[in-house]
Parts: C-alpha cells; sequence; structure tokens
C-alpha cells in the first residue's frame, strides 16, 4: 500500500469518526425532546436515553479530536471537532430540557463540519503537490 492511500485511509476514518460523534449527537438530541413543562416520568425517560446517544457522541467526538491532533491537523480542525461534544454535552448536563442542546447543535456541527472540509481539501492539495 502506497503512502498516498495510507494517508487517505487514515483521513478517511477520521472522517467517519467524526459523522458518526455528529450523528449520535444529533440522534440524541431528536430523541431528547424538547419541554416547555416538566415531562412525564416516561418522557422523561426518553429524555435520559437521548442524553446517552449525546453522551456517547461526546465521547467519539473527544477521539477524533485526540486522534486530529496525533494526525497533525491544524489546531483549529482539532479544536472544531471537539466542540459537538463539549457544548452539546455542556448544555444537556446543564439545562435536560430546553432549547440550549438545540443552539449549542446549531453553532457546533457547521464548525466541525469546516474541520472536515479542511482536512479533505488540504489532503487532497498535499497529495497533487
Amino acid at each position: 500500500m502506497s503512502e498516498a492511500t495510507r494517508r487517505w485511509a487514515g483521513a478517511s476514518a477520521w472522517i467517519l469518526l467524526v459523522l458518526a460523534s455528529i450523528g449520535l449527537i444529533g440522534y440524541g438530541i431528536v430523541h431528547a425532546g424538547i419541554w416547555l413543562w416538566m415531562p412525564t416520568p416516561a418522557e422523561q425517560e426518553a429524555s435520559w436515553i437521548g442524553s446517552r446517544y449525546i453522551f456517547f457522541g461526546w465521547l467519539l467526538s473527544i477521539a477524533a479530536s485526540v486522534w486530529s491532533h496525533r494526525r497533525g491537523n491544524p489546531l483549529w480542525v482539532t479544536i472544531c471537532v471537539a466542540l459537538p461534544g463539549f457544548l452539546v454535552g455542556w448544555a444537556d448536563l446543564v439545562s435536560p430540557y430546553t432549547l440550549l442542546r438545540f443552539l449549542a447543535a446549531v453553532v457546533a456541527f457547521p464548525l466541525a463540519l469546516g474541520g472536515v472540509a479542511e482536512v479533505i481539501w488540504a489532503r487532497g492539495r498535499w497529495q497533487r503537490g
């Protein structure tokens, strides 16, 4: 296997890890729902299950940021990849029944995707150069 193929395989696996973390966090947010008043016990259970998905997405987000740092990606890419886990996870812990998780996702998801786009663009440029 050539060096370029190995780099692209590593970048592709890292990108899939970032997308998996975003997917788990997003699924957790949707599954947890929004409540204007205190939810019923059954709804609280659904919200708790959604919080577990957010937690596992947070773990994947942290793993992706550590891997990003070890791969030598720029610091801003590493920070942007960690943001969904930290912001949405923080919002879920602070206020699990409000819109705060959604607002954190609206801020963090595009930044993480921007970090992924930078890696895709930079790897293609480095390979051609």
